[in-house]
């Protein structure tokens, strides 16, 4: 967890010198959640030494999925992350975090959802994990998997579910977290993670933040017991085109 170092300064008061605390802003352990340094597409996907962005499956054909979007999105002129849908590719973008979590700690990105694939009527994922099984990059299968969101089709032309997957049971078995949201609309969202107690909270803008959810469970495997990578993906069997922006991950 990112330390905590305070500063004092000197104040006058009355002729008495007292020593007052001043709080430092807390470090972002994600390095450019703009995406405003990164080049172009083969920049992004490029996994380079050091803390960076990068396609983590590395799939030959599906790592071409994930864009740098350089156009005005639904308002967002910035640069931003987009993964494009396909019914048979994986696609994952991934970042390591600048030190493991073990704690309390808060994640926020900005997503926007152009279409979820009806096949599975599932996609736009994110998660927060581990590297641990060698294969296929960060946040691949369950065991690396603490936290794990997604979109849903609503049923209803235009609109999307926010949903939660807290162990790999059924799919049936998902929390939904906010129904009818709208399709290439940005939102904020924001994940609250204990680690150590195993729980999360997830906040939609200025909604209020949900109940607190259980750590993804892959059978009778317990959550990892740390947090190093932030991932975003569609899937073969999850395919949807969306958007990422201003990814943020603070210790508390």
């Amino acid at each position: 967890m990112a330390s905590k170092r305070g500063r004092f300064v000197l104040l006058g008061v009355l002729g008495t010198l007292l020593l007052v605390p001043v709080a430092l802003a807390a470090t972002d352990l994600i390095v450019d959640g703009g995406f405003a340094a990164i080049k172009n597409g083969n920049d992004l996907r490029k996994d380079t030494d050091g803390q960076d962005w990068y396609e983590s499956r590395k799939d030959k054909e599906g790592r071409k999925l994930l864009m740098l979007s350089t156009k005005s999105i639904y308002g967002n002129k910035t640069q931003k992350a987009m993964i494009k849908a396909d019914p048979e590719l994986n696609t994952y973008l991934s970042q390591r975090l600048a030190e493991p979590l073990t704690g309390a700690f808060t994640a926020t990105y900005d997503i926007a959802v152009k279409l979820i694939r009806p096949e599975y009527d599932r996609s736009g994922f994110f998660f927060l994990g581990v590297s641990t099984d060698k294969k296929n990059g960060p946040n691949s299968t369950g065991k690396e998997r603490f936290a794990m969101l997604g979109f849903e089709n609503a049923g209803q032309e235009g609109k999307i579910n926010l949903f939660a997957r807290e162990s790999n049971n059924s799919w049936d078995d998902k929390t939904i977290l906010i129904e009818g949201l709208d399709l290439k609309t940005w939102y904020t969202i924001t994940v609250a993670v204990d680690v150590a107690a195993g729980t999360y909270t997830v906040q939609l803008d200025d909604r209020a933040p949900s109940r607190a959810l259980e750590a993804f469970r892959a059978g009778k495997q317990g959550p990892p017991a740390e947090i190093t990578h932030v991932s975003f993906a569609s899937w073969n069997d999850g395919a949807g085109t969306f958007y990422v922006d201003t990814v943020s991950v603070v210790a508390d």
